[in-house]
């Protein structure tokens, strides 16, 4: 028996098909070919190596399974899977786990749980409770993981995160080649649904959920990936946590010389000299209001013609330490600005003549209920005006009158689109503003964590547990930015070929097959882009005295 291949020519195209044949001599005598077996349309290469394989079984006179014989029991994810080990190990984060907890020797394997539980946040992010089925029922490789190991390895997370985080940077700087000269921090907030352990607590929300108690998160990325990040309670003052990451920085890391950039939210004049004391060059946004220094060289001018440009407007010498304002302006910006204070100015000015009529005749005993006090008019009137309220000067007598504020108005429309970078770094303008913009990736990173990764609503119930599922995200953040790094494409783009890439039990009289289905052109790009070589297409088969 042997394989005869046909071509058969269609509409310019042509297609090639497959059967089994043998050689049979007729009663006179003459030799022909007698189709075996029909294999029908070859598609690619695996369809080949399958109709070999038949071939070889057919020689062997095995049992060829007919579809009819086969049930597929279940199916696993397994691209997504294969790729974050690849990139676990590659990038040194396997190790860098196993080495931070060497000396513990938990009976679980605390990193491989580390890492499906990262692997979760990519695929299906939601509780805890959910990973574990995830992990247990829904993965391949197959996976046996008891639910306190979950919990536990958080513990054990957030218990070894100083170590655990010190090795994988050293790993990444060194893997990733990571330029250490900016280094970027930023703070966001996110909350617990119930009621939290002692790290939870009111503050100022940037999810807009005042009615829930929350942490404050701070991170701090190089190169485009998280190296490193801090849990602080919900009531923490941003200025606050700038000495203690600046700590971390010098002590933990190593790191002697880089530029620190970050909001005006996380700077005050204790901050800059704890930079400077340090040796840290940093690039640091300004106060746009209420300081003096600031107001004066927001209204001056930015000279030249393009979009985008910055000049060095003042610089101070404290200390033997240059600090250099850098005036930036955006064009683009600054048009918008300047038309969103002419609809405000409109707005507001009608609302105030909305309130005025309601006021004048409640005192005239012509409205409903009892008349509005001065005290409840000037109230509404600033609930109405709300941040605006600086530019306009309202007035309650016996009736209500404003005036807009004209030096306030004029300020606001010279500072359009523009902003103050202090900096003692020697970047050019340019650069600097550059480096101040590139800032917005945290604020990308905290959107992803947020609202892909979902971070957020957190439901333990201890400190530690909490700290656990914070590591878990970032670390899930980790390899969402090393895939996007390594494929040069979004990595829902990635993520939804991946997602493809299955693996199936199929039984057939006794025995358990794996194997995965057909890869597509797309995800054989993908895996060429990641460096992964493609899995074999059966993964392994069972017997049923194997189990």
């Amino acid at each position: 028996m042997h394989l005869k291949k046909t071509r058969v020519k269609k509409d310019g195209k042509v297609y090639e098909y497959a059967k089994i044949v043998q050689s049979v001599r007729r009663e006179d005598g003459v030799s022909s070919e007698e189709v075996v077996k029909n294999l029908g349309r070859m598609k690619t290469e695996e369809d080949w190596e399958w109709a070999e394989s038949v071939l070889e079984a057919m020689k062997r006179e095995e049992e060829v399974p007919e579809l009819r014989d086969l049930e597929v029991k279940k199916q696993f994810d397994y691209g997504g899977v294969l790729v974050a080990e690849e990139l676990w190990e590659e990038y040194g984060i396997k190790g860098a786990l196993m080495n931070s907890i060497e000396d513990r020797k938990p009976e679980f394997e605390f990193e491989r749980i580390v890492l499906l539980l990262a692997v979760n946040r990519l695929y299906d992010p939601s509780s805890d409770l959910s990973a574990y089925r995830w992990i247990n029922e829904r993965i391949y490789p197959r996976e046996d993981v008891e639910k306190q190991w979950i919990y536990r390895s958080l513990d054990l997370l957030a218990e070894e995160k100083g170590k655990i985080e010190r090795n994988i940077f050293e790993n990444l700087v060194e893997s990733l080649d990571l330029s250490l000269d900016l280094v970027f921090y930023d703070l966001t907030s996110t909350y617990f649904e119930g009621e939290g352990p002692d790290l939870a607590n009111f503050g100022y929300s940037r999810d807009h959920r005042g009615d829930r108690e929350q942490i404050v998160l701070g991170v701090m990325m190089c190169g485009g990936v998280p190296i490193a990040h801090e849990v602080w309670k919900g009531n923490t003052v941003d200025k606050s946590t700038l000495e203690k990451t600046v700590e971390q920085l010098r002590e933990r890391f190593d790191i002697e010389k880089m530029v620190f950039v970050a909001d005006r939210g996380v700077m005050t004049m204790p901050n800059l000299e704890e930079l400077e004391d340090v040796g840290y060059e940093y690039i640091l946004s300004t106060k746009r209001r209420k300081d003096d220094l600031a107001e004066k060289l927001l209204e001056k001018e930015v000279p030249g013609d393009k979009r985008l440009r910055a000049e060095e407007v003042h610089r101070e010498e404290v200390d033997d330490v240059t600090r250099r304002y850098v005036l930036c302006l955006d064009e683009k910006t600054r048009e918008e600005r300047l038309e969103t204070l002419k609809e405000i100015r409109k707005e507001k000015e009608e609302e105030l003549k909305d309130l005025k009529e309601r006021f004048e005749k409640s005192r005239s005993g012509k409205g409903r209920g009892r008349p509005m006090t001065k005290k409840g008019a000037m109230k509404q009137a600033e609930k109405i005006l709300g941040k605006n309220k600086r530019l306009f000067n309202v007035d309650i007598n016996e009736t209500i009158q404003w005036k807009l504020n004209r030096e306030a108005w004029k300020y606001e429309k010279a500072i359009a689109g523009k902003f103050l970078l202090v900096t003692t770094s020697d970047l050019k303008p340019g650069k600097a503003m550059k480096a101040y913009k590139d800032l917005k990736d945290v604020e990308k990173a905290f959107n992803e964590l947020k609202n892909f990764l979902k971070i957020r609503p957190i439901y333990h119930h201890t400190d530690k547990r909490v700290k656990g599922h914070v590591y878990i995200c970032i670390l899930a953040l980790l390899l969402k930015r090393l895939i996007e790094k390594k494929t040069d494409k979004p990595f829902n783009k990635t993520m939804q070929e991946l997602e493809k890439l299955k693996i199936s039990k199929i039984e057939f009289r006794g025995k358990k097959i794996l194997q995965r289905n057909q890869i597509n052109n797309a995800q054989r790009r993908v895996f060429e882009s990641l460096e992964v070589i493609e899995p074999p297409k059966v993964l392994n088969v069972e017997t049923k005295n194997q189990g």
